[in-house]
């Protein structure tokens, strides 16, 4: 699924204009991007909580030229699913068995 099928689908959903329905998932998707740069927690119940971590300074290796870079701390964002995805899990892993 991608941007445009949640357009599409909040549309349909509620009889908003394509246009209008875009700006209502642009909204959604800045208000939970400025939640995770103040480094808030975000959690969507029962589909899961996204978060931020910070990340320390490590040094790196570039595989072609073995030439090592230092890499700066970093926010990392980090998600954790929810009760109503971990029963899609289940249901994946069983499907494997």
């Amino acid at each position: 699924m991608v941007r445009s099928d949640i357009v599409k689908k909040v549309s349909e959903s509620t009889g908003l204009s394509k246009s209008d329905a875009d700006k209502v998932v642009a909204i959604i998707l800045e208000s939970m991007i400025g939640y995770l740069e103040k480094g808030e927690k975000l959690e969507l119940r029962g589909f899961g909580t996204f978060y931020a971590k910070q990340r320390g300074a490590r040094v790196a290796r570039n595989l072609k030229t073995n030439e090592t870079l230092p890499l700066p701390p970093r926010k990392v964002i980090y998600f954790k699913s929810g009760k109503d995805l971990k029963v899609v899990n289940k249901q994946n892993s069983a499907d494997s068995n």
